[in-house]
């Protein structure tokens, strides 16, 4: 659990990279990327936690100029952190997938 000291450091370091702070953005990431990894890990398993909380930092990076702290910029990534999990099962969900048949006949010839 975070303070609320705490929580209002991270939310103050996105605004500032938000800004263009790059100083800022590195030490948002380095105070919130545990939370992430461990949040993704508990969605979606160890295998891909870490590609997945790559992806959310690049969709953050996008974000962050727009980030109007409606509240704390944790509550906000790990929001965000859930929808690129979501948004991976859906790309997995679509991807056409072989019958057991397939693989049977591949395995065949």
């Amino acid at each position: 659990m975070h303070s609320a000291r705490d929580d209002a450091r991270v939310t103050d370091l996105a605004l500032r990279a938000g800004r263009g702070d790059r100083e800022a953005l590195t030490e948002f990431i380095r105070a919130t990327q545990d939370d992430v990894w461990r949040l993704l890990a508990h969605l979606g398993g160890r295998d891909t936690a870490d590609d997945l909380t790559q992806e959310t930092y690049l969709r953050v990076m996008g974000a962050l100029p727009r980030f109007a702290a409606r509240s704390s910029a944790r509550t906000w990534l790990l929001s965000l952190a859930r929808r690129v999990w979501v948004d991976n099962i859906r790309h997995d969900m679509a991807r056409p997938r072989k019958s057991i048949t397939e693989y049977e006949d591949a395995a065949a010839t």
